[in-house]
């Protein structure tokens, strides 16, 4: 116990940042948590509470807390309590990160955490090139590119969007590191660098939502860093060789996969006179399976069901089957042969605990906003667009990967919130 208490900042710090830098790999992370867990649960007497943090630990912790408010909705208590089990990480992080006694070094975090997050995924991807070169000389003489980054992110172990999330924020981090190295040389070329590489994976993985959300958030950054700069010509500077860079990756991107082009355009918004009657074509899975027209069917028939009951929902872990029930009922076979989910994480909660659910993943997401605006921080605020837009067309809060992503860097910012003492007026004590 003398070395936890001796040692405590420098654990809490390594344990926090190494699952931040593995959450693409479920197994590895998940006992890295529950180590987290178990060394807080030790070390329980340095946590500190007051009524303003937990106000911020029930925000945080809203869609764990639907799920325990609307247990008595499922038809089997064990499902709704495993439903509620999966969500344990919006009590978790919160728990220990409001409670921690001071802030944490949230640029050397961010820097760590970025830089290791790249190193990481491109030692995954020579492991992949190794055991699937015929993949990689594939996509080189641009064939099946279709599946451009889904098969090497079902190699990592996670789902291509949600990996793609990760890495998107990842790609925002490097760029804000590049404005905030201040003025050595040497440290402009290493973030720059790392800013370069993450964008490399992430139009490699190349999942449409997460590469218009990381241009997004580089706007954001961009735009914060020309306000608050005095030498508003360095900014200017910096940002228009960033976006140079980028314009060029993007062509030369276009050049090795031209399908990139059909993908964002025809292959996307194409064919939505079929919403609601997919299978109308013959083989719709070869068709519609990653088309807008999908999403926007099931998002329909999600609304449609969820009328029926849209003040307590359908329960937690009911509702999916609920919605795939409803596909066979309105002989939607396509919908009904995959079971897909909603694909918004808006219709699910909706579906799920109704208006209340619907409200509450609101107040969730507008929260991290909340949060950003107040500290007037790019990379929060390009967080918070970045998982609301994302939320949209996919359900990132019935997954491990979009679970504790969420859960664990609202929980950052909350931490960061409350020692920022020109908003709070909390002074850091050791």
């Amino acid at each position: 116990m003398k070395i936890l208490e001796r040692n405590y900042d420098k654990i809490f710090f390594s344990f926090l940042l190494l699952i931040a830098s593995t959450l693409i790999f479920r197994k590895f992370s998940t006992i890295c948590i529950l180590i987290f867990v178990a060394f807080n649960l030790l070390t329980f007497n340095r946590l500190k509470y007051d009524r303003k943090k937990l106000i911020w630990w029930v925000i945080v912790a809203i869609p764990f807390l639907l799920d325990v408010l609307f247990l008595w909705n499922n038809d089997s208590l064990g499902a709704g309590l495993k439903s509620a089990e999966k969500r344990l990480s919006f009590i978790i992080f919160p728990t220990f990160l409001l409670g921690y006694y001071k802030a944490i070094n949230f640029k050397w975090f961010l820097k760590l955490y970025g830089y290791i997050m790249v190193v990481i995924v491109f030692m995954a991807y020579g492991a992949y090139a190794y055991n699937y070169p015929e993949h990689v000389i594939k996509y080189y003489h641009g064939k099946h590119l279709w599946e451009m980054g889904y098969h090497f992110a079902n190699f990592v172990g996670i789902h291509a969007p949600a990996f793609n999330l990760h890495m998107s924020f990842v790609s925002i981090s490097c760029l804000y590191l590049l404005f905030a190295a201040g003025k050595r040389l040497q440290s402009k070329l290493i973030s720059g660098l790392f800013l370069l590489l993450s964008l490399v994976i992430v139009m490699y993985i190349n999942t449409r939502v997460a590469v218009v959300i990381t241009l997004l958030g580089y706007g954001v950054v961009c735009f914060f860093e020309l306000f608050k700069n005095k030498n508003i010509y360095k900014a200017v500077k910096i940002s228009a060789l960033l976006f140079s860079s980028v314009i060029l990756i993007m062509v030369v991107f276009v050049k090795v996969f031209p399908y990139s082009v059909e993908k964002y355009t025809k292959g996307s918004f194409s064919d939505m006179e079929y919403v609601g009657n997919l299978d109308a074509v013959e083989h719709p899975e070869i068709r519609f399976f990653n088309k807008l027209v999908t999403r926007v069917s099931i998002w329909k028939s999600a609304l449609e069901l969820a009328e029926d009951n849209w003040i307590i929902g359908y329960g937690a872990s009911d509702a999916r089957n609920e919605l795939v029930n409803y596909y066979k009922e309105t002989d939607q076979q396509f919908l009904a042969k995959y079971e897909f989910p909603t694909h918004n994480q808006y219709i699910d909660f909706l579906l799920k605990f109704g208006v209340l659910g619907f409200i509450g993943v609101i107040c969730f997401m507008f929260g991290m906003g909340y949060l950003g605006w107040q500290m007037k921080h790019p990379v929060v605020i390009s967080f918070c667009l970045l998982f609301f837009i994302s939320n949209l067309t996919d359900d990132f809060l019935i997954r491990y990967d979009g679970i504790t992503f969420s859960a664990l860097w609202f929980a950052i910012f909350a931490n960061q919130y409350f020692y920022n003492t020109k908003i709070t007026g909390y002074v850091e004590k050791d």
